[in-house]
């Protein structure tokens, strides 16, 4: 059940996913309190337990090497603690990446060279790990389906239940999410550096970039942890050891946290720009709504501005930390409800700061929008012809998903108009964004996504 980002609205939240678009740097807002008292008052009205919302919401802003906004919403505070789930890949890729320009770890190398008892070992390699090439079979679903999250595990338990699954594909021929490739990774850290993945990330990463709250597994014991809930009112998100998340989502950090992280990645302090460019160099086309993947980090610009980071979901927490390195800005979004759409909040976040997209405008396309209307109003009513989507998206539509999301949006009522907004260009097609306005006043900014052959790579919201 962990995620990187969900594919449709409410159920399964849109990702942001795009190709690079030059943006100049703009300076914020004069009058920071004004700014500030602005996020307040837009980012409370998604803290709740009403469908949409969070119970407890953390958001901190970081622009140009300073944390410029920390705010807890709902039943958060500054200093609230979250799972900060696949956000943890960003740190495990970081202590990969130290070790490369250390000259320790090299990318081309096979796992074989530094832990040859790893499944598939001698086929697949360190790159591939970091881009989720490998083919390795992704544990963490079955292992919450079947419960046996409920009870400790280790890293080398976790590789033997992978080991009874061959390579879902040779290994740098295509993109399959896989969070054992992490475990892999976090354990050739500690083989390479001979100490544990929490006491090497404790030194090299957390302390030179001023993180003090933040740890590895569980909460310290005087910490306030938010408590995690499957949607805003309930239920309770079901127990879970975190043992099972190893160096692909076992950290807990605040926001505040979260964007040091991000300052001292973005100022060098941890890698150099050079490197930081490399993570961000080649990444793979994800063929999904989660758009390309570079090393450790998700890539995307769905409203203009060009996002490096992660989106994160647990049982329990969704989170999302994006950098816009353009502008020097990162935007750390902590949530306690798992299907809470974290773009909702860096939509308000956007267009507070930075309010001018740098988007080419690009001619309307009348028989895209058309298209995009009957779509999402097929989506609406739970009736989709699955011809008409890629055969990904169309194993992803289960009954239960298009069920869900018709409860999730009922509320709305009817779409009253849909207005195209801009286009980009993928790697295998295009993607349309348009804004849809609903009975109910509320006005959704959505992604509509075709591949060179026409068939629907994407639908959902990045936000409202």
């Amino acid at each position: 059940m962990m995620r990187t980002r969900f594919f449709l609205t409410m159920a399964l939240a849109l990702a942001m996913a795009s190709r690079l678009v030059a943006a100049s740097q703009a300076p914020l807002p004069a009058n920071a309190h004004t700014v500030a008292a602005r996020l307040n008052v837009a980012i409370s009205k998604l803290a709740g337990t009403a469908t949409g919302q969070s119970p407890s919401l953390a958001v901190a802003i970081a622009e140009n090497g300073r944390l410029i906004y920390d705010r807890g919403f709902g039943k958060a505070k500054p200093n609230t603690r979250f799972r900060i789930a696949s956000i943890t890949k960003m740190f495990t890729a970081v202590s990969i990446l130290q070790l490369v320009e250390q000259h320790r770890v090299a990318l081309a190398a096979s796992v074989a060279t530094y832990l040859p008892s790893v499944p598939y070992a001698r086929k697949i390699t360190v790159r591939e790990l970091l881009q989720h090439t490998s083919g390795l079979w992704n544990y963490v679903n079955a292992a919450f389906v079947d419960g046996a999250v409920r009870k400790p595990t280790t890293p080398a338990a976790i590789l033997a239940l992978a080991a009874s699954h061959p390579l879902g594909f040779a290994p740098g021929t295509k993109y399959a999410y896989s969070n054992t490739g992490y475990v892999v990774l976090g354990l050739i850290v500690e083989h390479v550096t001979g100490q544990s993945l929490s006491t090497y990330e404790q030194q090299h990463i957390f302390a030179p970039a001023g993180m003090h709250d933040t740890t590895f597994g569980r909460a310290a014991p005087n910490a306030t942890m938010a408590v995690g809930y499957m949607t805003p009112h309930g239920p309770r998100a079901t127990a879970y050891d975190p043992s099972w998340l190893f160096a692909d989502g076992d950290i807990v950090s605040t926001a505040a946290d979260v964007a040091r992280f991000d300052i001292a990645l973005l100022g060098g302090k941890l890698i150099s720009p050079q490197t930081f460019a490399l993570m961000q160099q080649n990444p793979v086309e994800t063929h999904d709504a989660s758009g390309s993947y570079g090393l450790g980090v998700q890539i995307s610009s769905p409203l203009g501005y060009r996002f490096v980071g992660h989106h994160g979901g647990v049982p329990g927490y969704a989170t999302d930390n994006e950098m816009v390195p353009s502008h020097g800005l990162a935007i750390v979004v902590l949530s306690n409800s798992f299907d809470f759409i974290t773009g909702r909040v860096n939509r308000v976040v956007l267009r507070t700061l930075l309010p001018v997209s740098p988007v080419a405008a690009i001619r309307e396309d009348p028989a895209i929008t058309a298209r995009f209307r009957l779509t999402l109003l097929s989506l609406l009513e739970g009736e989709m012809d699955r011809s008409k989507f890629t055969p990904k998206v169309d194993a992803a539509l289960t009954p239960d998903v298009l069920k869900q999301t018709v409860i999730a949006l009922k509320p709305l009522g009817a779409v009253t108009s849909v207005k195209y907004r801009s286009m980009r260009k993928m790697r295998h097609g295009n993607a349309y964004y348009y804004d849809v306005t609903f009975a109910d006043g509320r006005t959704m900014t959505w992604e509509f996504a075709l591949t060179a052959r026409g068939k629907i790579a994407a639908i959902g919201s990045t936000g409202g």
